[in-house]
């Protein structure tokens, strides 16, 4: 697990990311996390808000990393995250993560009423 803390940058107006982000922040005991909503203010090296507002970002040592990449360095970085990153590490070398996560980020505002209205009928 990388000892630096990433950046991770998400849409504040969007349940679906916040509810991600607050299970992210549960599961990060080692604080290696530094969870901001896009809305806050951003670095002065920050992608376009257009770009930032179609997919989740995270900053490190490296640069600039979105979508299912992103997704796979937050889950890196969590104690309990080997499974989830696994799972995207092949997903990326097959070449399915990122059309899935696409998918996911243009619908995520209609995902958040569907997932509760599925738990209210159990």
């Amino acid at each position: 697990m990388p000892d630096e803390r990433l950046e991770v940058y998400y849409d504040g107006t969007c349940e679906l990311c916040c509810a991600a982000a607050d299970a992210w922040r549960r599961e990060d005991s080692g604080r290696c996390l530094d969870l901001q909503p896009l809305q806050a203010e951003l670095p002065p090296d920050a992608p376009d808000r257009s770009r930032l507002e179609e997919a989740i970002h995270v900053r490190d040592s490296s640069g600039w990393h979105s979508g299912a990449r992103a997704v796979l360095a937050i889950y890196r970085r969590l104690p309990d995250g080997w499974l989830p990153a696994l799972l995207l590490r092949a997903g990326i070398a097959l070449g399915i993560a990122d059309p899935v996560y696409r998918l996911i980020a243009r619908h995520r505002a209609h995902l958040p009423a569907f997932l509760l209205r599925t738990r209210e009928r159990r």
